[in-house]
């Protein structure tokens, strides 16, 4: 009996090889524009961490030599800064206009976001710009072994 009837033993043509490979690419090429569009519109999943984070040696490091520091906890960036009066305080670190990274600024006393020159107090008011809300406050203590905590579970947002 002849091998004729076994599928195993075809002989692949190129042409075959040439339709299976174009095949793939069609589909990776398809694949590489679905599915960015299909993250986009999935919508978010929890913000991450939340609760107390405490800051390590480093970060207070940090702290100490530039006054002012960005931690991260999930995807929320926090402006951790002490106050002319050594008073610790913790802002959102996304400007409430379009989203940008504020910073500090210990001259003027005042919070600014570079993009589009938005300019906050220390709590997080708008003074001046485009941004249509106040940052969002932090509580940030001090504990009495020196380390120091940021609660993120509580937001609150100033009117």
């Amino acid at each position: 009996m002849p091998d004729e009837g076994c599928p195993l033993k075809k002989k692949r043509s190129r042409r075959g090889f040439i339709d299976i490979m174009l095949g793939l690419g069609f589909m990776g090429s398809t694949a590489s524009v679905v599915y960015p569009v299909l993250r986009y519109l999935k919508p978010l999943g929890p913000s991450g961490a939340q609760g107390p984070m405490k800051l390590t040696k480093e970060d207070q490091a940090k702290l100490e030599r530039e006054h002012m520091l960005i931690v991260r906890s999930g995807t929320t960036r926090i402006l951790v800064f002490e106050d002319g009066q050594q008073k610790l305080r913790a802002l959102d670190a996304r400007c409430t206009h379009e989203g940008c990274t504020v910073q500090f600024v210990p001259g003027e006393s005042l919070i600014w976001c570079a993009c589009h020159n938005g300019k906050f107090d220390l709590d997080g008011r708008v003074l001046s710009g485009p941004p249509p809300r106040p940052l969002a406050q932090y509580s940030c203590t001090r504990e009495a072994d020196g380390s120091l905590v940021v609660n993120t579970d509580r937001k609150k947002e100033e009117a």
